[in-house]
């Protein structure tokens, strides 16, 4: 039973190896929104307790990583084969479903930095680039 169970194992760790880079940057993404409302949250003196990643911070990651492989499962035996003739991109469901978790965690972060700096980190980020272009421009 122990060697079925760890064939088992494998076989779905090998199975999702051509995503945990996708993976990784989903939980990180997590994290660091995580990270951000703690910031948030002390400098605006509001309470933090264990509770509150109990309930926040493990489901959330959970949920996404689990979002991320059912979808890629999809990938592999549907989507995949159907999209290919239109798109040369490999596994593009997957691709997409990682990129709206991240954005929804990179605005949350952009919240967080609101409430504490009163300008937003994206529209700073956005106004760089828009100078560099037009830099560019001239030259």
């Amino acid at each position: 039973m122990k060697l079925y169970l760890s064939n088992v194992l494998y076989t779905l760790f090998l199975f999702f190896a051509p995503i945990k880079g996708i993976i990784l940057v989903v939980a990180l993404a997590t994290l660091a929104d995580t990270v951000f409302g703690i910031w948030s949250a002390k400098k605006r003196d509001e309470a933090l307790n264990s509770k509150i990643f109990r309930h926040g911070l493990i489901p959330k990651l959970v949920s996404y990583i689990a979002a991320v492989m059912l979808v890629y499962t999809s990938d592999v035996f549907i989507v995949n084969s159907l999209t290919e003739a239109l798109v040369s991109v490999e596994f593009i469901a997957t691709k997409v479903i990682a990129l709206v978790l991240i954005s929804v965690e990179v605005t949350s972060m952009d919240e967080s930095f609101i409430k504490v700096k009163g300008f937003s980190f994206i529209d700073k980020i956005k106004s760089v680039v828009l100078k560099l272009k037009n830099i560019k421009k001239e030259l």
